[in-house]
This record gives structure tokens, sequence and C-alpha cells, in this order.
């Protein structure tokens, strides 16, 4: 992998709001401990590691060696384990679903970026240890949303419904989907490693937050990474407290509203990005995970199944806490107090979620991470190269919305200028003039005069849509090529991390080698969108 150009924080990976937390503006400095670098973590380390207990740092290593019992026993696993019971070691962490076989491409990336920026941190700061982690979302329960993924325009589904937390769900019903993948994929060598992992991953393993820590251990495991399952009773123990202290005060409902109200203020438009509720909880229990409401009468699940007054709900966080899932907008909250953390790496959709939480974070006494925007790539073969080049296309064209796309580049190659906008501009001073004329005679006449200039000016833009699709229709030729590039690289017309799996990048290399192009790749990329020759 080489890099071919960098486009920085790019409108189409960075919204406004990102963008301004990535200038450091102070306005925003209220809603973020700060943004990571190693200077940045350098001088928060030691304040994170004096805040974690070396009780929770026993609960931890106990929890991980215990999650890790199901795989086959490995010494470098076990001492990276045991090193976060030591007080000077810290964690930097992302998390993402439990998408089948990784799902889209940008799990490789978030992944692989918290990899290099643990050892780039290791290598400025002796003074701490770091460990990488991979956070498993595995109490979601929205399976449409991780029961697949795809190969070019094929979608692969399991179908495994499920009203509980996804990592519960048993993987006895995954044959199926192996055996489409064998007709898919045929028995070249490429192939047989890729339903080797599937295989000894998901037909191995007997829950869906299993086959998923098998599977990322495999894969990324060698790099030190660890993989934590929140869905476990010694941890939700340690967030009990907090579990209570949303029941009582509904904190993150006050203060969320509150951040929201000042982040309209400051950001034009600014829309939450997750909505907050009364209660941010669900209870997790007989295969279902339901949202909890407060009532006059105490509480309730959302189906009803379960009631209880205040004393027995307290009675039942005590005594099973593992019944209790945070939400989005609590699961942040619930991670932070049970790892050493001190960065999260994430898309710019997520960190928005964390900017709504800091104040949250202050009222539950709990040390807020730094945050690091993920990088994201655009990864292009050798031929798609050739062939930007032989179109005259730069990325920056291609990453334009579809028709702005097709309609520019139709401008550019075309024999005639189909461009209104001088049309436009005189048309509009022509009626400027009938303005102050309708003025001073009557001016009643200026609806009129106001109506017929809008009437025109849609006239025009109609004439100059019709042009370019005759245009378009002239040059089929040359919109095809550019279009079946741009699909490409944006299949659906969505950004091509979000879509393409893995398998696709594998077709020369092994899976072994493709990480390790990646890592190299992931180590030295600037920050922001990068476009890379595969």
């Amino acid at each position: 992998m080489k890099l071919i150009e960098s486009l920085g924080y790019h409108a189409a990976v960075c919204t406004p709001l990102m963008r301004r937390f990535l200038a450091d503006e102070k306005q925003l400095a209220a809603f973020h401990q700060g943004l990571h670098a190693t200077k940045a973590a350098k001088e928060y380390a030691p304040q994170r590691a004096q805040a974690y207990t070396a009780e929770s740092r026993q609960v931890l290593t106990q929890a991980l060696h215990r999650q890790y019992e199901h795989l086959t026993p490995n010494p470098e696993r076990s001492a990276q384990i045991n090193l976060l019971a030591k007080p000077n070691t810290l964690t930097i962490t992302t998390g993402h679903q439990l998408n089948l076989f990784t799902g889209p491409l940008f799990f490789w990336f978030k992944i692989m970026e918290v990899i290099t920026m643990t050892e780039q941190l290791q290598k400025e700061d002796k003074q701490h240890n770091y460990v990488p982690v991979f956070w498993m979302a595995s109490e979601d329960h929205d399976i449409e949303e991780i029961n697949h993924f795809f190969l070019g325009e094929q979608k692969i589904r399991w179908n495994a419904p499920s009203t509980g937390a996804v990592g519960r769900i048993p993987t006895n019903n995954l044959e199926e989907v192996y055996e489409h993948l064998k007709l898919i994929w045929g028995s070249n060598e490429s192939a047989k490693e890729l339903l080797d992992l599937f295989s000894t991953t998901y037909l191995k393993e007997k829950t869906l937050a299993q086959a998923t820590r098998a599977l990322v251990d495999r894969l990324f495991g060698h790099y030190g990474l660890l993989i934590i399952d929140g869905d476990d009773t010694s941890l939700k123990a340690q967030f009990a407290p907090h579990i209570k202290e949303e029941l009582t005060n509904k904190t993150v409902v006050q203060q969320v509203k509150e951040t929201d109200q000042l982040l309209d203020l400051i950001i034009d438009g600014y829309k939450p990005q997750v909505g907050v509720r009364e209660l941010n909880l669900f209870y997790l229990r007989d295969g279902v995970r339901t949202r909890m409401i407060h009532q006059e009468a105490g509480f309730t699940t959302a189906d009803h199944a379960f009631s209880w007054d205040g004393n027995q709900l307290f009675q039942e966080v005590d005594q099973h806490p593992e019944r209790f899932s945070p939400n989005a907008l609590l699961r942040p909250l619930y991670q932070e107090k049970v790892l050493p953390n001190i960065a999260y790496v994430g898309g710019g959709g997520e960190l928005a979620y964390w900017m709504q939480l800091k104040s949250t974070f202050d009222a539950h006494k709990l040390p807020f991470p730094l945050l690091k925007l993920r990088k994201s790539l655009l990864l292009l073969s050798e031929k798609q190269i050739k062939k930007c080049n032989k179109l005259s296309l730069s990325i920056s064209d291609l990453l334009l919305p579809s028709a702005s796309f097709i309609n520019k580049r139709v401008r550019q190659v075309s024999n005639i200028d189909i461009d209104f906008s001088a049309q436009r501009t005189l048309l509009q001073q022509q009626f400027e003039t009938l303005r102050t004329l309708a003025a001073k005679t009557d001016k009643s006449f200026l609806g009129a005069v106001a109506a017929q200039e809008k009437k025109q000016l849609k006239g025009l833009d109609n004439l100059e849509k019709r042009l370019l699709k005759a245009q378009r229709l002239k040059l089929k030729d040359e919109v095809v090529r550019m279009t079946d590039l741009r699909h490409a690289l944006f299949p659906n017309d969505t950004f091509q991390e979000r879509m393409i799996h893995f398998s696709a990048c594998c077709a020369h290399d092994d899976v072994t080698v493709f990480t390790q192009k990646l890592k190299s790749c992931m180590a030295t990329l600037p920050d922001g969108l990068s476009v890379v020759q595969l």
C-alpha cells in the first residue's frame, strides 16, 4: 500500500462539528477532555492512572482471563492481560458492533489505528504501559444492522432473529452462510484461507460474542490487542453505583439536554447525534433486551413484563447487575469505569455523542478520555488509478455526490458550455429593474414581478437540466466509464469503507499479508482522509 493523495479532514468524512473540534476551538473546550496527541497523552497519563483503583484492575484482569477461556491458551496474551494489573498501565480503546465476519472495512481501520497509536505512544512514554483494546458492542439488540456483509453487490445474510443482546446469539445455524461462501469464493488458495478463518471462528464458537473474539484475536491478537465484552457480571457490578444514580437522579437526561442546548448555540444547524431518554437503561433477561421506564408507582420495562418499586429495583441491581444494560449514551460511562482508558478512537458520529457526555462524566465523577477521530482510507487498485488518469478524473471530483459528479464531468468534457449562471445573473438584473419600476408606479405589481421572476428562473433551471440530460446521452460512453469507476469506489453511493469487505482486498495477498500492509500504512498516514493504492 502507498499513499496517493491526502485530503485531510474532507467533508466526506468530517462534519462541521468535527472540523471545529479538530481545530481545538475554545468554544468547544467544555465538551471534551482534549484531542489525542502524544504530548497530551503523556501529560494526562499520570492523572488517568491514579484515578483507576487497584481493585478495578484486579476485577478487569480476572474478567479478561475468564472471557478468553474458550480460546486456546496463549502466554503472550496472558502477559498482556496481566500487564493491566500494573498501576502504570493504561488502555487506548475503540469499539464496534459485532458485524458478521467483521462487516465493512472501516472495522479494520479502527482497530489498526488503536494498535498503531498504542505502539507510537509506548515508544514516546517509558513511564507507562499502553494496551490496545477492542470493546465489543455485545449488548446491542438490532440484529438487522450486523447480520450481513457485502461481497460486491451480493449481500451475505445470516438468518438469526433475536430480540436480546446480540453477543448471546448462538452460532449453531451459520453453516448455511458457510456453504454459500464456498459457492461464491470457490476453491483457490485465497478462498481456502478465508473459509478456514470463518469456519474456525463462527462454526467452532458457541455465541456471536465468542466467535467475534476468536476472529478479532486471530486477526489482531498478535499485535497485543485485547478484546473485552461488557456483558459481564463482575464488570457490571463495578458500574452498579452509576446504574443506581441513573435510576435515582436521571443525571444523563439532565446533563445531555443542557449540553445539547449549549451546542445548538455554538454550531449552526446542530442536531444531537443520539437522542437522550428519561432513563438510559435496558433490562436484559430471558433472551430479551427491553427499555426501562420510570412510572409514578416505580419502574417497569417497555413491554411491561417486569415491574419494581424503588427498593426492589435497587436489590435487583445488587443481586443481578448483569441484567442492566446501558444504552448508547450510558455505555461510554460504563466503558471508562471498567477500563484505565486514556483515549477513545472513533468516527465522527461516535465522537459527536461522546461530546454530548462530558458534563455527565463530571456529574458521575468519572474521568473522560482524550478523543481521536479515526483515519479514513479510500483504496484504489493500480488499474483504477490508471483509469482515473486516462479519464482526467481527480479524487475531489469522485467525492462529489453522484448527480453533481456526472453534471460536472459532462460540462468538462462537453464541447458546449452548459452553465446558465451568466443567464441567471442577467435575468435577475432585469427583474431588479422591473422591481424598481413597479415600486415607482404601482407597488401592487411587486408580487406579480416576483412571481414572474421565480417562474422564469425555474424555466431556466429546467432548460439547463434538459440540455445536460441530452448531452449525457450524447456522451453516453464517457459517462458510463466514469460512473462505473465511481460506483466501484462508492458502491450504492456509499463511502467505500462502509460497504466493501476485507476479502475484496485479499485477491492477491493472503489475510496476514494484507493485515501487515494495512498496519504499516496506517502507522504512516496523516490524519483525515487518504487515498491509498492497494
